[in-house]
């Protein structure tokens, strides 16, 4: 047999409890076969398909051979399935003559904590829809389908003028420049003469001179009238000559140099210290040749001496136009908003779709100092309709377009890609000490699985930010986990269910968010078994992108380090006969227990534990702390995470039985207590176990404690095939949870090895 993974290991384990309680419908042939596909397995099946045969549908023989293909990271990947033949091909949704098409999207249809129920689930409904020759209903698609300006030339100034300058009197330099296109320049840094070192540095470059003191409210435009202004601030002509002639010789010959001057006269605000107003006088081609003339003749050229005297005298000032940019005299527009918070920041985007694509643009446009694009997806034409790519970006890879666009918008930040699939690894490919926030926009059932489960293993140091989309655009969803808070989105989208179900369950976006049935057709905006999404516009995407990260950035601002949050919002177009368009809930995580058997992680609530003690005074006031109590548990069993959830406990059911020595759970009024509990929970909290004290004692499972579990898991009419026991050990004293799960199929070996250890296990 082939070396199994976990997850191949509770597949077999599955299959085997399905099979064993199937009354041979479904028969193992082989289990765990070799397969030539690295890491897979496959299982060979025998299926009982008599029933499902009609004379409309395919024609199933009596028993039909089918095989799984099991993945490694099963149930994070669903398995394919096949027949053993190749009868049905050209049949819809069985391709390539034996595969069978089971989900239109297993990204949406398929869920990783069912496991093989589930999907054994699905392969009934397939079957019988199959045999009756209802695979492609009418109603769902068929398978497969911007002095005075007088220059050209703009300049904008990013940088911040030289600390110290006031100190020095007058600064002389170059202005350190980067050229955008043929009619602009950026200006990015300054250099003092002093410390100029090559003539040429590699770059473009103007001549700079920033005085101490203001120049004129306006500016001349005749050279003679600019060398007497700067002459009366202090600067002397022999010094503005020799400028100009060394800044002639640098450069092209063909192209104009240019001149920056600056005077202390701005100010960002009232009661600062002035700032320099900058200038750039552009000094044209001809001029600079007369310049160099002098330069090289030593001063001997007549006719070029001749010529410089007319240009000073009579020709005029070229002045460019000024775009300012700099921090130190200019006030953002966004300052003070929630999305200034990310100015300097460092963000990890997941996901560059609809949400994405959008979240980026605005990321990068707060001001943040790096934002990081990982997606696995290409450009396909129809997302030009709400997303931020162009035509020629169809068959591109998402993330290097959008870094490509991002680029493109010129701002000061660093924007980098990371390929690679989310739903195989998300957040463990990371080093988070390089990153100040996580956005996840994926809206992805898989990528979210697999955060939740990483972040079994490693802490989130940051906060995590998750938003989606409705199936029509009409209500948006953010969830923000804080760094403290034990859990990822997984956990905090089900505490948010069932906070929204026990206050808000009447409520329109809790209908939509959490529908008591599925009443949203899953739209593929191309035919067969193509990636679904939702309906809606560039506009929808955009309303909801920055509303929810707004939101998103207050919760993180507002939120105690512990805590989680959920969001619902309605969008403003709508009409809605619901007084609130938002839902908020926030909350702390569970207690952390440990499963003593299986190693799960228990998740216990605050609710659960005040139930509990609850049912702990009232035993001891109405007969004795020394009289055994319990009752049920309710919450959920996670096998594909390996989770227990503790959402609440019942106290003892009325036909119980409690003394000091022993407790007995009855069960009047259990089966419409466990009904209500799912029906409140939208079926994600239900009757998962039992629990009781033991006083005095140790938190361990008695012959009678076992008894019990194998009363629940073998002797009632519809069995669990699992069952969670609580022990609270010491419960008169201090007390100690111990939990337990049991499975059906394991159970007569467990009860065995434990009565031998003498009810010690």
């Amino acid at each position: 047999m082939p070396e199994l993974s976990r997850g191949q290991q509770l597949a077999l384990l599955q299959l085997a409890d399905i099979a064993d309680n199937s009354n041979g419908a479904l028969e193992v042939l082989e289990l765990a076969a070799e397969s030539k596909s690295e890491g897979y397995v496959w299982v060979h099946l025998s299926l009982e398909t008599k029933d499902y045969r009609t004379r409309n549908g395919l024609a199933f023989r009596d028993r039909e051979r089918i095989s799984l293909h099991v993945h490694p990271d099963f149930p994070f990947k669903k398995p394919d399935i096949y027949f053993k033949h190749t009868r049905f091909i050209g049949t819809p949704h069985v391709q390539w003559g034996s595969s069978i098409c089971l989900y239109q999207s297993g990204e949406t249809e398929y869920e990783p904590s069912d496991g093989m129920f589930g999907f054994f689930d699905r392969v009934e409904q397939w079957m019988r829809a199959a045999g009756k020759g209802e695979l492609d209903p009418d109603d769902a698609p068929l398978h497969p389908p911007v002095a005075y300006t007088t220059s050209s030339t703009t300049f904008v100034v990013r940088a911040d003028t030289p600390a110290g300058m006031a100190d020095d009197g007058i600064w002389i330099g170059r202005a350190d420049l980067r050229k955008v296109r043929g009619d602009r320049f950026d200006l990015v840094g300054w250099t003092k003469l002093d410390d100029w070192g090559d003539t040429d540095p590699g770059h473009p470059i103007a001549a700079a001179i920033l005085f101490d003191k203001p120049l004129a409210t306006e500016f001349p435009t005749k050279v003679n009238d600019l060398i007497e202004l700067v002459e009366n601030a202090g600067l002397s002509f022999g010094l503005l000559y020799s400028l100009l002639r060394l800044f002639s010789l640098v450069g092209s010959e063909e192209e104009p140099a240019y001149f920056v001057l600056g005077a202390p006269m701005r100010r960002k605000a009232a009661g600062e210290p002035l700032k320099p107003h900058l200038t750039v006088w552009e000094i044209g081609p001809d001029t600079l040749k007369t310049l160099r003339a002098m330069v090289r003749s030593k001063g001997e050229d007549e006719a070029a001496r001749d010529e410089l005297v007319k240009w000073m005298v009579k020709a005029g000032v070229r002045w460019c136009d000024v775009l300012e940019d700099r921090p130190e005299i200019v006030n953002r527009r966004d300052g003070g908003t929630l999305l200034a918070a990310l100015s300097e920041k460092r963000v990890l985007l997941l996901g560059c779709g609809a949400l994405g694509s959008a979240v980026a643009e605005m990321v990068l446009r707060s001001g943040a100092a790096k934002l990081h694009l990982v997606d696995y997806g290409i450009v396909k034409p129809g997302i030009l309709v709400r997303q931020r790519y162009a035509d020629s970006d169809i068959g591109s890879e998402k993330a290097t377009a959008l870094q490509a666009h991002l680029q493109a918008i010129g701002l000061e930040c660093l924007v980098t890609v990371g390929k690679g699939n989310l739903a195989n690894q998300a957040l463990s490919r990371f080093d988070f000490k390089e990153w100040d926030l996580v956005i996840d926009a994926t809206a992805s059932a898989s990528a979210t699985h697999r955060i939740e489960e990483e972040l079994k293993a490693q802490s989130l140091p940051i906060p995590m930010l998750s938003m989606s989309v409705s199936a029509a655009a009409e209500n948006g969803s953010v969830l923000v986990k804080m760094p403290q808070y034990r859990g990822g989105p997984h956990h905090i989208a089900r505490q948010a269910k069932l906070e929204a179900l026990a206050k808000d369950a009447g409520h329109s976006l809790a209908k939509a968010f959490w529908p008591e049935r599925e009443t949203v057709t899953v739209f593929q905006p191309e035919p067969g078994c193509s990636a679904p999404t939702f309906i809606g516009s560039a506009a929808d995407i955009d309303h909801h992108a920055a509303g929810l990260l707004n939101i998103g950035l207050s919760r993180i601002e507002s939120l105690a380090p512990d805590a989680a949050s959920l969001d619902l919002v309605a969008a403003s177009w709508l009409r809605a006969d619901d007084s609130k368009r938002r839902l908020s809930y926030t909350f702390k995580g569970y207690a952390r227990h440990s499963e003593q058997r299986h190693g799960y992680a228990v998740l216990r609530s605050d609710v659960a534990a005040l139930d509990m003690a609850s049912e702990l005074r009232r035993i001891a006031r109405t007969r004795s702390d020394r009289v055994e109590t319990g009752g049920l548990i309710f919450g959920e069993v996670d096998d594909a995470h390996q989770v227990i959830w503790v959402d609440s406990v019942s106290g003892p059911p009325p036909d119980s039985t409690a003394t000091e020595m022993q407790f007995l759970c009855g069960t009047a009024g259990t089966k419409e207590l466990n009904a209500f509990k799912s029906v409140a929970s939208g079926k994600s909290s239900r009757f998962i176990g039992i629990w009781h004290t033991h006083p005095i004692s140790r938190g361990r499972p008695s012959q009678d404690d076992l008894n019990a579990m194998l009363e629940l898991l073998h002797f009632q009419e519809f069995p669990p095939r699992q069952v969670v026991m609580l022990i609270v050990g010491y419960a008169a004293t201090r007390r100690e949870e111990n939990y337990y799960l049991y499975r059906r199929n394991e159970f007569v070996f467990i009860a065995r090895h434990e009565e031998e250890d003498g009810g010690q296990q």
